[in-house]
């Protein structure tokens, strides 16, 4: 049972959607992507200093909510280890990581706006075409999805 309350696409432990911060699940951080192409974005010193402190106090701010999902998953999955969990039980734990992932998407999203703030029409622009083209790199040449991995 304990596979059914396991996210999609993680390994047990990996934590939910969301959460992982870079890697085969999903992009990298913002302020790593900026960081990556801030020569290229024309972004001086004192934004990438910038930049990396909202990221620091966003990462502090959220590790308490990670921590809180990371528990809550796993009541979750001793809940639907149980002999006959109730349908109403495992509803209320749905309900509760449910608003605890919505709040960390909240922040993040907070932050995203914050970080975009420090950087000019020019540079959003120019950031727009850079993740459009991260995003063309992960599809085919005709736009499709790559084909999945076979398990090993």
């Amino acid at each position: 049972m304990a596979a059914l309350a396991q996210q999609p696409g993680g390994e047990p432990g990996d934590g939910p959607p969301g959460m992982r911060r870079h890697g085969p699940h999903g992009p990298p951080p913002i302020e790593k992507v900026l960081e990556r192409h801030s020569d290229e974005l024309g972004l001086d010193a004192d934004t990438r200093a910038s930049i990396r402190a909202i990221a620091a106090k966003a990462r502090q701010d959220e590790q308490p909510l990670e921590e809180q999902l990371r528990s809550l998953h796993e009541e979750m999955r001793q809940l639907l280890d149980g002999e006959s969990p109730k349908l109403d039980d495992v509803m209320q734990w749905a309900d509760r990581i449910g608003a605890a992932e919505t709040e960390l998407k909240k922040r993040r999203l907070r932050t995203l706006l914050e970080v975009r703030a420090l950087l000019t029409p020019e540079q959003r622009q120019k950031l727009v075409q850079i993740f459009e083209e991260r995003r063309g790199r992960r599809r085919g040449p005709e736009g499709e999805a790559p084909p999945p991995v076979a398990p090993e």
